[in-house]
């Protein structure tokens, strides 16, 4: 019976826990702490492009609050791509491919190194997807996501 009665009072403060990590920081007027941009594809999600025999597409973008390592308030802007390779020989496709470009002068980030990123071989006729993870900095606005693979950018989507 002690076990029992211990092991429910262990569940609450396990629960309890949980809802206050849960708390995002906010300050006293209720704002959050980095503002983060609203971002949208400006020509439209799912519209597919192809390059030396790769389709892809962007079928989802978000951006949120994050920190860095450091703990410094970021924005975190994803992207989910989809991508098929329509070629006849094996093809290699990866997050290290693609850039985002923000309106602060016109700052490229490549994909943030602290979370994980897609990337691989696909062989003819084969389909994957993977996300995109960039963290900007509270107040940057993102412009421009490129495609550019050897740094020669191939497709460029406009964002919003």
């Amino acid at each position: 019976m002690k076990k029992l009665l211990l092991s429910v009072i262990a569940a609450c403060f396990l629960l309890t826990g949980c809802v206050a990590g849960n708390d995002k920081g906010t300050s006293s007027s209720g704002e959050t702490s980095v503002s983060v941009a609203k971002v949208e594809v400006k020509d439209g999600l799912n519209a597919p492009f192809t390059a030396e025999g790769m389709e892809m597409k962007l079928t989802e973008v978000s951006s949120s609050e994050s920190v860095n390592q450091a703990k410094k308030p970021m924005q975190l802007i994803t992207f989910t791509v989809e991508y098929k390779n329509i070629g006849t020989q094996d093809k290699g496709m990866g997050a290290i491919d693609f850039h985002l470009v923000t309106d602060k002068k016109d700052k490229t980030y490549n994909v943030t190194e602290e979370m994980e990123a897609f990337g691989g071989v696909l062989a003819p006729e084969k389909a994957s997807k993977g996300k995109l993870y960039y963290l900007i900095g509270s107040g940057e606005k993102p412009t421009k996501l490129e495609y550019a693979p050897a740094d020669k950018p191939l497709k460029t989507w406009n964002l919003k």
